[in-house]
């Protein structure tokens, strides 16, 4: 949990807190149980290949995740699928988020694998207003390259 000591709507966390996410233990997309991810809120964070590629915050950890790592042609309901298929195949971001899907099965099979061998962490906070001021902190220190704005 973040330490009581976060001030909330925007005042900057105390720089050991924003480092724990990055510190967090790393689970393997493919081998993660949604069961052992935390139900509660939280800031959580996507890895290829050792580097920090998504960071995104979470009413619900366990529900968000679970979102994001469903092998679905739907991608519309995750922020992070759409932005791997804008990065794969240079598709606007509209279309990657079509609903229904408008991406070729083999385009969704290209996301699909791009996540097998990704790892994601987190951190729990005490409210989704917390979890909120910590994604914000981050990510003006930090802007991945599938946060796109």
């Amino acid at each position: 949990m973040l330490s009581a000591t976060v001030e909330m709507l925007g005042v900057p966390l105390q720089m050991a807190e924003r480092s724990d996410l990055f510190a967090a233990p790393r689970h393997a997309n493919m081998a993660l149980r949604r069961r052992e991810i935390p139900a509660g809120p939280g800031v959580y964070t996507w890895f290829k290949n050792a580097e920090c590629v998504y960071i995104g915050v979470a009413t619900s950890l366990r529900s968000r995740l679970s979102t994001h790592r469903r092998q679905t042609a739907d991608l519309s309901r995750s922020t992070l699928r759409a932005s791997v298929a804008v990065m794969l195949f240079g598709v606007t971001r509209a279309r990657a988020r079509s609903r229904p899907s408008v991406m070729t099965p083999g385009e969704i099979a290209a996301v699909n694998a791009w996540f097998t061998d990704t790892e994601v962490a987190w951190i729990e906070s005490a409210t989704a207003d917390d979890a909120r001021v910590l994604e914000r902190s981050l990510l003006e220190n930090r802007l991945p390259p599938l946060n796109l704005k």
